[in-house]
C-alpha cells in the first residue's frame, strides 16, 4: 500500500488549480514566461498582421504620380492593400485578449480594414461611413506599433479621391465632380460638425468657419470650384505634416510626393471671380443661375439677351440682307435701335412654340454703374406686343454679402402695360421739377393702381422718404445717405399704409436702384428670411 505521508490534501490540490486558472499569464517560467500577459500577446497578435500588411504593401508602393491609359497608380496600389484584409485573423487576436483593452483594439482595427476593403474596391460604402473606422482605428492605435500605418491611411484618404478625379481642371474650369469634395473638405479643415441641406450651404459654412477672407470676393455659384484651391493646400499640409511627424516611416518619402502634387494643383485652379459685380441686395429671394432669359450688361463686353450677342466691341460681320450692327463703346448712350432688337428678339421667342428657356420672366444681370435709364427702355419693350402676357415680369438681380453667403437675390417686377403706366409730376428735395412715371411695380400681380403718396427718392447721394403732395411737391422729408443692403428703410416702410412708389432720376445707377427698394421692396422677419412681399403695393418709378 502506497504511503500517503507525502501525498496532499486533495482540496490543497483543487484550491491550487482553480487558483492557477484564475491568474493571468503573468511573467514566470517555460511557455507563459515567453508569451507575456494576455494584452500583449494580443496586441503582438495585432502588430504581426499590421507588420505583414505593411511589407506587401510596400512591394508594390507606386513609383510614379502621375495617370497613364488604365487606372491611377494610386488606387492600383490602395485596391492591392486592401485586397487581403482577413477579418478572422483581427477576431483570433481579439480572442487572446479577451476581456483586456487590447480585445477592443483588435476587433477596431479588423473593422476598418475589413471597411476599406469594402470602401476602395466593393465601393460599397461612403466616405463618412469609412472615416468613422478609420478614426476609430487611429483612437486605439495611439502610442502602437502601427500609429503611423493608421495616421498614412488619413493622409491617403484625400489622395484616392483625387485619383479618382486625376483630371479635374484639366479642360472646363467649371467641373462639376468637385460636388464630390465636400467630404474631404469637411475632414481637412476640422469641420466637426456639418451642416444638412444642400452643397450652398455646406460650402458658405465652411467659408463661415474656416475662410471667412477667401470667400469674400467668390460668388456663391462660384465656391464649388473656388474652395478646391484651399482645399488642395490644406490636404498638402496634411502630407507634409505626416512626413514631418514620421520621418522613419517607410511612407515619409511617399507623402512628401503626394504634398507637391497637392501643392502643384493648387496653383491651377483657376481663379474664380464674380462677374459682374452686383449691387448689394435686402432680399433672400433666389435668382437662379441658369433655365431663365437672363439680360446681361457689362460696360467691357456689351450686352447679350439668352445667349445672342445685341451689342459687342466686336461685332461679327452683318449677314446678307442685314444691316451691321454698331460697335459697342460702353458709353450707355441711347439706343433706339437696341430697344427695337430687344422687342423683336423676344416676340421671335413668344412665338416659337419651342423654347430652351423660362419665358416668365427676364433677370437682369448688371454692374452696378449701369444706369437706370439704359435699362428701363429695354425692360420697357420687352413686354410690348401681341404675347405681353407671356412675359410680365422680370428679376432685379443683386447678391445677398450682408451674411457672407454672396449668394444671387432678386426682387421681382411686374411690368405694367403702356396704358397702365402711371405719370405724376415731382419736385426733388432742393432740385426741379420731374416728370415721372411708375412703369412697374413689386411682386408678380399685373397693377391697375390709380396713385399713391408716400414716396422713397434716391437722388444718386441721399436717400428721401417723405409723402407726395398734390403738387408734386415732398412733405414730411427725411433724408440720409444711402444705406446699401441696409435696413433703414423698412422701419419706415411698415408704417405706410397705402401703395409707396420708389423713385429714382434718370440718372440714378443700378446700385441706387437696388439701394432705394432695400429695405422698400420685401418685409423681412429676420435676416435669414426676406421675402415677403408687402401688404402695400410698391411702384417703380423713373423721373426726367
Amino acid at each position: 500500500m502506497p504511503s500517503r505521508l507525502f501525498a496532499p490534501d486533495r482540496s490543497v490540490v483543487a484550491a491550487a488549480l482553480a487558483l492557477s486558472f484564475a491568474l493571468p499569464l503573468l511573467p514566470g517560467c517555460g511557455e507563459e514566461k515567453k508569451q507575456g500577459t494576455r494584452e500583449e500577446v494580443s496586441i503582438k497578435c495585432v502588430a504581426d498582421l499590421v507588420d505583414a500588411r505593411r511589407v506587401r504593401a510596400l512591394k508594390a508602393l507606386p513609383t510614379s504620380d502621375e495617370a497613364g491609359d488604365d487606372e491611377h497608380p494610386w488606387l492600383n496600389w490602395i485596391k492591392k492593400a486592401s485586397g487581403v484584409a482577413q477579418g478572422s485573423d483581427y477576431k483570433a487576436c481579439s480572442i487572446k485578449g479577451e476581456g483586456t483593452p487590447a480585445e477592443e483594439v483588435a476587433d477596431t482595427m479588423g473593422r476598418w480594414l475589413e471597411l476599406q476593403k469594402v470602401y476602395y474596391i466593393d465601393e460599397k460604402t461612403g466616405p463618412n461611413e469609412y472615416m468613422a473606422a478609420l478614426q476609430g482605428a487611429l483612437r486605439v492605435s495611439k502610442g502602437k506599433p502601427w500609429e503611423s500605418d493608421v495616421e498614412f491611411e488619413l493622409v491617403f484618404f484625400h489622395a484616392a479621391e483625387l485619383a479618382r478625379s486625376w483630371t479635374l481642371f484639366a479642360g472646363e474650369p467649371n467641373d462639376d465632380r468637385v460636388t464630390r469634395f465636400y467630404t474631404y473638405m469637411k475632414y481637412a479643415f476640422g469641420i466637426t460638425k456639418p451642416v444638412d441641406g444642400p452643397l450652398e450651404d455646406k460650402d458658405n459654412q465652411i467659408c463661415q468657419e474656416k475662410l471667412k477672407e477667401f470667400c469674400t470676393s467668390v460668388p456663391m455659384e462660384k465656391r464649388p470650384y473656388a474652395l478646391m484651391k484651399p482645399y488642395f493646400e490644406a490636404a498638402s499640409k496634411l502630407m507634409e505634416e505626416f512626413k514631418g511627424k514620421y520621418p522613419q516611416s517607410p511612407y515619409a518619402e511617399w507623402a512628401g510626393r503626394m504634398a507637391k502634387v497637392y501643392t502643384d494643383r493648387a496653383a491651377k485652379v483657376p481663379k474664380f471671380e464674380e462677374y459682374p459685380v452686383l449691387p448689394a441686395i435686402r432680399s433672400t429671394v433666389a435668382a437662379p443661375y441658369s433655365g431663365n432669359a437672363t439680360l446681361m450688361i457689362t460696360a467691357d463686353k456689351g450686352l447679350a439677351m439668352m445667349d445672342n450677342l445685341l451689342r459687342t466691341p466686336t461685332p461679327p460681320p452683318a449677314k446678307e440682307g442685314e444691316k451691321a450692327k454698331p460697335a459697342w463703346k460702353g458709353d450707355f448712350g441711347a439706343d433706339p435701335e437696341l430697344v427695337k432688337e430687344v422687342r423683336q428678339l423676344v416676340q421671335d421667342v413668344r412665338a416659337s412654340t419651342v423654347s430652351q428657356f423660362n419665358q416668365s420672366q427676364i433677370y437682369v444681370v448688371t454692374e452696378a454703374k449701369t444706369p437706370v435709364a439704359f435699362i428701363e427702355p429695354l425692360l420697357r419693350a420687352s413686354i410690348e406686343g401681341d404675347n405681353s402676357k407671356g412675359w410680365p415680369t422680370t428679376v432685379l438681380v443683386g447678391r445677398r454679402r450682408s451674411d457672407g453667403t454672396n449668394r444671387r437675390a432678386g426682387f421681382t417686377l411686374t411690368l405694367s402695360k403702356p396704358e397702365d403706366v402711371i405719370k405724376f409730376k415731382f419736385k426733388a428735395p432742393g432740385g426741379k421739377a420731374l416728370a415721372c412715371e411708375a412703369w412697374a411695380a413689386i411682386g408678380k400681380d399685373q397693377l391697375t393702381g390709380a396713385g399713391f403718396k408716400p414716396i422713397v427718392y434716391h437722388d444718386g447721394t441721399q436717400v428721401h422718404t417723405g409723402r407726395l403732395a398734390e403738387d408734386g411737391t415732398m412733405q414730411a422729408v427725411q433724408s440720409a445717405p444711402g444705406h446699401g443692403d441696409g435696413d433703414r428703410l423698412e422701419a419706415w416702410t411698415d408704417q405706410q399704409t397705402s401703395s409707396v412708389v420708389v423713385a429714382l432720376p434718370s440718372t440714378a445707377t443700378y446700385a441706387h436702384w437696388l439701394e432705394a427698394l432695400n429695405g422698400v421692396a420685401l418685409k423681412c422677419s429676420d435676416a435669414e428670411f426676406c421675402k415677403t412681399e408687402r401688404t402695400v403695393k410698391v411702384f417703380v418709378a423713373t423721373c426726367k
